[in-house]
């Protein structure tokens, strides 16, 4: 956005149409018999002989009153929140027992509805922990009845406000007493810049502990709603200044080149892959260079899906990014293509690269160990290979 221009504002969307069964099923994905009760709709599982394990990357968790006014957030300004019911009954447990191995939950102080007060993050961060702790406990209790694998179910990001007293204090309490495993920050909503100087000591704790940021830092959605525009605090020019500042911290385009200049930079597929902002499947040019980019650049893309506040099923981005990698277009638009069409393109390098966006990546990134995932050693297991 060219400064003095006019803000490139969100504008509220409905959820999109509710897709026929099937459309979404693939070798990941099948769908369930019977009508989920929260969503009344048949929800989708991840199938029981699914090429190789999945972690969500991006699940957001709150205590239920901040939830509330992020979703108030939502109803007026962005689009119908899908899962809330869902939410509501069992939090992230959701999708673990729709067959994700792990997930990565994510709090966040401040929200454009509510002003923040200096010590909300500490009380978040311990809310997550208390969260993180509660959902490995029970699960933990399911596998010992069911003689499962041990595993973790879930690790979790801390929050803190950007230039609040004592900030580096809470994240060091975050990373060693509340052993969470980095850091999300969300420039839209918090009004800083990835590159703020209030941003400097985040980055240094970080650094300090050699754990992750994770940081949304693109230009949308924006909404009139924030306090500031958002076109002019996120752009791809901002996040490298910060990476070439800390060079040892982990738009299409743009975000893709950095990639190829810094090494120690990751993305995550939150919503870009939903077919809900812009669909791919009518820009032939721009789905292409996506798959291009997802094999070039398939060590360094995870999976996520910012559930449970999004307006489409859980798994359409999943979906959407095995059938691109595939080389079929998006899921979502699938019946156009013959049956015997489907996977003709599929190559071995595009399954080797979803092994890594669908879990390998986030493992590495937040330091999930496959014991932890409950993982044989992947050399005992049938390797993840191509049948075409």
């Amino acid at each position: 956005m060219c400064q003095g221009a006019a803000p490139e504002y969100f504008t509220f969307k409905d959820s999109p149409p509710q897709l026929p069964p099937a459309w979404l099923a693939s070798r990941f994905l099948v769908p369930a018999t019977d009508t989920d009760p929260n969503t009344a709709a048949r929800e989708y599982t991840v199938a029981e002989d699914a090429p190789c394990p999945i972690i969500d990357a991006h699940v957001h968790v709150f205590p239920q009153r901040l939830m509330d006014a992020v979703w108030n957030f939502f109803d007026n300004f962005y689009w119908p929140v899908r899962y809330k019911k869902t939410y509501l009954a069992n939090r992230a447990d959701f999708l673990v027992d729709q067959g994700i191995r792990h997930v990565v939950l994510l709090v966040q102080v401040s929200n454009p509805l509510y002003a923040h007060k200096n010590g909300i993050a500490r009380d978040l961060n311990k809310f997550l922990a208390t969260t993180v702790d509660d959902m490995n406990d029970r699960y933990a209790q399911i596998q010992i009845q069911q003689s499962l694998p041990r595993r973790r179910v879930a690790s979790g990001l801390a929050t803190v406000m950007p230039g609040e007293p004592g900030a580096k204090e809470i994240l060091a309490e975050a990373f060693t007493t509340l052993r969470l495993s980095g850091i999300k920050m969300h420039s839209h909503v918090q009004c800083v810049a990835a590159n703020h100087p209030s941003m400097d000591e985040v980055y240094e704790t970080c650094v300090r502990f050699d754990k992750p940021v994770l940081i949304h830092a693109g230009k949308e959605p924006n909404s009139s709603a924030y306090k500031v525009d958002a076109g002019k605090i996120c752009d791809s020019s901002i996040v490298e200044d910060v990476l070439k500042r800390y060079p040892r911290m982990n738009q299409y385009q743009e975000f893709f080149d950095l990639l190829d200049r810094y090494p120690n930079l990751y993305l995550d597929t939150t919503m870009t892959f939903g077919s809900f902002f812009e669909s791919m499947d009518g820009n032939k040019p721009l789905a292409q260079m996506i798959r291009t980019m997802l094999l070039k650049h398939s060590d360094r893309i995870m999976y996520g899906t910012d559930w449970p506040n999004i307006p489409y099923d859980w798994c359409r981005e999943l979906a959407n990014l095995i059938s691109i990698v595939d080389g079929d277009g998006e899921a979502t638009n699938i019946s156009r293509l013959a049956e015997e069409s489907r996977g003709q393109n599929r190559t071995a390098e595009g399954d080797s690269a979803l092994e890594q966006v669908l879990w390998k990546n986030a493992a590495h990134f937040y330091g999930i160990s496959e014991a932890e995932l409950g993982l044989a050693s992947r050399s005992e297991q049938t390797p993840f290979t191509c049948n075409l």
